[in-house]
């Protein structure tokens, strides 16, 4: 039997999913992508003010040109928030890019 804290680090390297240097490069690279991906966003949003999906751009109709709404400060901080969310992904990439050095190494 073992103790508790031994129980918690194999519960915890179990849904890890990773036992190998090559495990964990993979997640390693899905991590960094999603955090890519994500700061992508944020900054696009930040920027502009306007929302990835439907991004308000100038639209013809007839014989005029509709200029879009101004951006909005919600979609600004909605910006701040994607990024910050991106950069959460940034840590785990880190600790598997370590993992697996140490799984290489030793």
């Amino acid at each position: 039997m073992t103790s508790g804290g031994d129980a918690v680090s194999y519960i915890a390297v179990t849904l890890a999913g990773a036992d190998s240097p090559g495990e964990h490069l993979q997640l390693a690279a899905f991590t960094a992508m999603a955090a890519v991906f994500f700061i992508w966003v944020g900054r696009r949003q930040r920027h502009t003010g306007r929302s990835l999906i439907a991004p308000n751009e100038t639209m013809r109709t007839a014989d005029q040109l509709v200029a879009p709404p101004p951006p909005s400060r919600g979609r600004r901080t909605a910006g701040c928030v994607w990024i910050g969310v991106g950069g959460v992904f940034v840590l785990p990439t880190v600790f598997n890019v370590v993992s697996a050095i140490q799984g290489l190494i030793g």
